[in-house]
């Protein structure tokens, strides 16, 4: 609605078609290099993150696409901020800010199916933090009031009607974990992984192929820093480590029961930030191993070089 009310001043030219789009992802953008920044301690290896968000191919190109996956980049970043945010309100009573923070939030899932994934931990942490601070249990109703409102609209106006598409919706069957028989799964699953972590650096196979050995420092990473940050905070979901194993657990949970596709690529462009952090992690990892650590950050370097150049020359065909 936003992008027709806009584009038709412009007689629907295609930039202001794609404007919207594009304004939403660099805002997501900085909000993700905000996060990284408050991530690392080491500075060059929060600019290796960041440099890993700008040199991926799709995370471009749907910054200047005609859909909506630039909004669910940007939608996660945003209810990670309030996590952090809400942290801060364990002990002290909530502020206006806070308040009107917690009663906007909600709206975010009127604009992005990936905020499903997110909204309901916020309500999580809220039932830990009230057992210290009674305070918190107004902004509580409130949220979860809200949430469930929208939820309810969401699912009226427009879910509904999708599900029961069933020609639509079986355009992803081959994209949802296969349960038939161990082998299948396996197989489905080993596809999935490697294509939630590949997908985003280049527009062929030659760049999936090359961006294979960074998936065993995503997948070590999100096992044990997330695990990791689960002990620390007493299962409450503050830390991004804690953060992206969830939401790749439920894509994971989803994928099985078909109700979400795990091997998406598009469909979990949300995720995409979440693996360029756990790759930079898992390399950083090394740090103590210097010989070995020097030889990742300059393998991974030359490759988003590579990755930066490909798309420099793909969109450049294509105002040439």
């Amino acid at each position: 609605m936003l992008i027709k009310e806009l584009s038709q001043r412009f007689n629907y030219h295609v930039l202001s078609l794609r404007f919207l789009p594009l304004v939403v992802m660099i805002s997501g953008f900085l909000i993700w290099l905000r996060i990284y920044r408050n991530e690392f301690s080491d500075k060059w290896i929060s600019l290796l993150a960041i440099f890993s968000f700008v040199s991926s191919y799709y995370l471009s190109y749907y910054a200047s696409e005609f859909k909506h996956y630039s909004m669910d980049v940007f939608t996660i970043a945003i209810f990670y901020l309030y996590l952090i945010y809400q942290k801060e309100y364990i002990y002290k009573a909530p502020t206006r800010k806070f308040i009107i923070a917690t009663v906007l939030l909600p709206l975010a899932m009127l604009f992005s199916y990936s905020s499903f994934f997110v909204f309901w931990i916020a309500i999580y942490n809220f039932l830990f933090m009230i057992r210290r601070n009674p305070k918190l249990l107004s902004p509580l109703i409130i949220y979860v009031s809200l949430a469930f409102l929208i939820i309810f609209s969401i699912y009226h106006f427009d879910i509904k009607y999708t599900l029961s598409a069933k020609v639509p919706f079986s355009f992803w069957n081959d994209y949802f974990l296969c349960t038939k028989s161990p082998y299948c799964f396996l197989k489905s699953f080993g596809e999935g992984l490697r294509k939630l972590v590949v997908w985003w650096f280049g527009n062929s196979i030659l760049f999936r192929r090359a961006a294979s050995p960074l998936i065993p420092f995503f997948a070590v990473s999100l096992f044990v820093y997330g695990l990791k940050s689960l002990r620390e905070n007493k299962l409450k979901l503050w830390g991004l480590d804690s953060l992206g194993l969830v939401i790749f657990s439920e894509l994971f949970i989803l994928g099985v029961l078909r109700k979400y596709p795990f091997t998406g690529a598009r469909t979990s462009l949300f995720f995409a930030p979440f693996v360029f952090y756990f790759i930079v992690k898992g390399i950083h990892s090394f740090r103590k191993y210097r010989p070995l650590f020097i030889g990742f950050v300059i393998f991974y370097t030359s490759f988003l070089f590579l990755c930066s150049l490909n798309s420099f020359l793909t969109y450049w065909k294509l105002y040439d």
